[in-house]
């Protein structure tokens, strides 16, 4: 199983995949939200995301794909950054491997037109017909990611064929 996660300033996006390829599969989209007042909130966050990591994280395949934070002008507020680091602790305390995503990676892993944006296109692959339960932007983010490391795809054709494989589902 891969856990893709993705920080937002007021919840963890934690989207449970298996498969790879055409056979990617989102299982279930988990919004973990939280407010960050005092260190008495982040524990609250860290219990949660460890109890979702003990529930659905057993086996030596798991998995963490974590959107990384941005830095710079535009980077992600201090509360994603939070959530990241938080997420990053229960993993290491469960013993999952974390693989860490840029999201610049994205755009060539979802195989993105030119100016197309990496989040409408894991919108579009992987929620077109808006079935997915708690889809969101951070949603996307977590798919994307957890398709990513699941597998990168080979070609734009290779992208297309799964997202059709995937509606179908």
């Amino acid at each position: 199983m891969i856990f893709g996660v993705s920080a937002t300033k007021s919840a963890v996006i934690i989207a449970e995949t298996k498969g790879a390829g055409d056979k990617f599969v989102i299982t279930a989209i988990r919004p973990v939200p939280f407010q960050v007042r005092s260190g008495d909130d982040l524990t609250e966050l860290l219990q949660s995301l460890s109890t979702i990591l003990d529930r659905k994280g057993r086996g030596a395949r798991s998995v963490i794909a974590l959107l990384k934070c941005s830095s710079g002008r535009f980077g992600s507020c201090l509360e994603a950054i939070k959530g990241e680091a938080m997420i990053e602790l229960a993993a290491a305390q469960r013993g999952h491997r974390v693989v860490k995503v840029a999201p610049q990676s994205l755009k060539k892993a979802l195989g993105c037109a030119t100016d197309q944006k990496w989040r409408d296109r894991a919108t579009e692959l992987f929620n077109r017909n808006g079935g997915q339960r708690n889809w969101s932007k951070g949603a996307a983010g977590a798919v994307a990611v957890a398709y990513k490391v699941a597998g990168e795809a080979k070609s734009k054709e290779s992208v297309e064929k799964g997202a059709e494989v995937y509606a179908k589902a």
